[in-house]
């Protein structure tokens, strides 16, 4: 089966009328001059820069890199957290005719040092402490040295390699003059088809490829999701998630120079809240970890005494919105008065929680690079918030499907983009062809196998509803085939289990198995929480991970969920674990994927264990 969204669509890039990036920025800071661009703390207070300040600092720091030798077609490295200093300095190496590379800064010093030896940075811009000392003595670097460039350095940097932030500012005011005949040629002699960055899949089996996008890919892509009307409107955003991910470059550097958006910068988690009551952004994009946890905090809000005299109120508003987003979600028609009821519900007390966490001016949510639970989408809209699914890779430009607004399904990922084509091959696997798909990966040998004529193959598995929304079922490569022969798509029971009662992951074992396992680990506060409610009279994770109460709580959540499986699916053994899974630890991929040889290896004993 095959599908395409406005077929009719030809050049949808004919909107901007720019040839790359570089030229939008020209447009943005002469039409949008005196409006915000970027925001970020400074301590406690708020900076920000306007979109004329915007491109005028980044053409600065372009004549710096100049100065310091970046060449045409060169690469320049940045690790850093979500910060200005991270998006100027990847657009004054794009204004270089150089390629702009995120790195994330949580990779193993290991991995860093793969992507800098695959793609070879003449400049290297480091922010963090730990990262600092990290690169320094990385093989690679310590053999080519690279220009290092250090946000805030620990100690006095080495030159002739080295060299603050600060003296790069400096040296590109300095050096503006002197280099702007460069400056303006390097320009004028970037191509559409020019990469305007290398972006490394987060590896979920071995070590990230690269992957080359070009200008054409991502003005076209920018250009297909302003025309779903998701984004076309005053876009304020907060920049959160890694910008070595394709999908928080498209929020943060690329659709505000389209829009001539404003976006806030917020490198630390923990103050994304904070950030989100300054902001008030109109559009939110985020994993299903952080919606989690903007969930937990909105329960928090409620149940603090300010709407203790209006607890009955606020019960029946979150039931009726969760009524209708049931019904929605499942396609079922809604009764007038529950539709009127829902609006009025959320105008208001939950109005005022959202307000609370700063989602009160939200005009579209939406969720991707994981899986969201179907439970913890009614649990958001039952506070009146809308999460809208996408679906895309690396490999697309980021989205190649998506909901639009009333158009989503339970479980669906939308539809796909205008002008892009996504079909079901024989074997289930998802096939897309657009103009936002890449050239390839940087590495030439590693594309064998990438495309069959213009189709993409992504390596997951899908199917189109009948009204025609796509849905993914999981990965290609992921599927578990039993000992006796049954295939199952371990997304399909670990997006189950995760996020009910106190689980926070859980991952499905079973390829050449007799039957189901699952490994499970909690989340500590609601844990906590539960053992609270219940009087068990323990603290200690080892504790509580085995006391009777919490094991039939689990039990019971494992009934409910077989109870939507079939028989080869059913979990048959779960272990609950102490641990906590993350990119740090290996568990989880940057993008908060499960790396699933790497668990299987870590529990190894477990599973056996299981399996006696």
């Amino acid at each position: 089966m095959s599908t395409s969204n406005y077929e009719a669509v030809g050049e949808i890039r004919a909107a901007t009328e720019v040839p790359t990036f570089c030229h939008l920025l020209a447009v943005a800071a002469a039409r949008h001059a005196d409006r915000f661009a970027v925001s970020w703390w400074d301590d406690m207070e708020v900076r920000t820069m306007t979109w004329f300040d915007y491109r005028e600092r980044v053409l600065n720091l372009a004549g710096a890199m100049l100065r310091l030798g970046v060449r045409a077609g060169d690469s320049v490295a940045v690790l850093g957290r979500n910060n200005p200093e991270h998006l100027m300095a990847d657009l004054a190496a794009l204004h270089c005719g150089a390629v702009p590379v995120s790195v994330y800064p949580t990779m193993a010093a290991e991995q860093i040092d793969h992507v800098l030896a695959d793609c070879m940075p003449r400049m290297i811009v480091v922010e963090e402490h730990p990262q600092q000392q990290i690169v320094r003595h990385l093989p690679w670097v310590v053999a080519n040295q690279p220009k290092l460039v250090l946000f805030d350095p620990l100690d006095e940097p080495n030159p002739p390699t080295e060299f603050t932030w600060d003296e790069l500012l400096t040296l590109g005011a300095d050096s503006r003059d002197w280099v702007a005949e460069e400056l303006d040629s390097r320009i004028a002699a970037i191509e559409s088809s020019d990469p305007v960055t290398i972006v490394y899949t987060s590896g979920t089996t071995g070590f990230p490829k690269g992957v080359v996008l070009t200008h054409d890919n991502l003005l076209w892509e920018v250009e297909a999701m302003v025309r779903t009307g998701t984004v076309d409107y005053d876009y304020r955003a907060v920049s959160h998630l890694p910008l070595a991910h394709v999908a928080e470059r498209l929020w943060s550097l690329y659709l505000p120079m389209r829009l001539g958006g404003h976006v806030f910068c917020c490198p630390e988690p923990g103050r994304l809240i904070h950030t989100l009551q300054t902001h008030r952004p109109s559009f939110v994009m985020t994993v299903p970890l952080v919606w989690e946890k903007l969930h937990a905090a909105a329960q928090r809000v409620i149940g603090t005494a300010e709407f203790d005299s209006r607890r009955a109120d606020l019960d029946r508003d979150r039931q009726i919105l969760r009524q209708v987003a049931h019904a929605r979600l499942e396609d079922r028609p809604v009764p007038a008065p529950d539709a009127v009821a829902a609006v009025r519900a959320r105008e208001g007390l939950l109005r005022d929680v959202r307000r609370t966490l700063g989602l009160d001016k939200v005009l579209f949510a939406s969720t991707g690079a994981a899986p969201m639970s179907h439970d913890l989408r009614i649990a958001l809209a039952a506070i009146g918030v809308d999460i809208h699914l996408g679906y895309g890779l690396t490999e697309t430009s980021g989205l190649a499907a998506c909901d639009r607004l009333g158009s989503g399904g339970r479980d669906s990922v939308g539809l796909p983009l205008p002008g892009t084509d996504i079909r079901i091959a024989a074997d289930g696997e998802v096939l897309v062809r657009s103009r936002g798909n890449t050239t390839g990966y940087w590495r030439a040998e590693d594309s064998a196998g990438l495309f069959t004529d213009q189709w993409l193959h992504t390596g997951d598995l899908g199917y189109f509803d009948a009204a025609g929304r796509l849905h993914i079922t999981d990965r290609k490569k992921d599927l578990l085939i039993t000992s006796s022969g049954k295939n199952i798509a371990p997304a399909a029971i670990e997006n189950r289990l995760a996020g009910k009662s106190f689980i926070d992951a859980a991952i499905a074992i079973g390829d050449d198995r007799p039957y189901v396992v699952a490994l499970l680990t909690v989340d500590p506060t609601l844990l906590a929480g539960f053992a609270e409610q219940w009087h068990l009279g323990e603290t200690s994770m080892g504790a509580l991970i085995d006391h009777p109460a919490v094991l039939a709580e689990v039990d019971a959540v494992i009934e409910q969920v077989n109870q939507g499986l079939s028989r080869p699916e059913q979990v048959k053994k779960y272990r609950l674990l102490p641990d906590a899974w993350s990119s740090r630890t290996g568990e989880l991929t940057p993008t908060f994927k499960l790396r699933r040889n790497v668990i299987a290896g870590k529990y190894r004993d477990v599973i056996a264990d299981l399996y006696s």
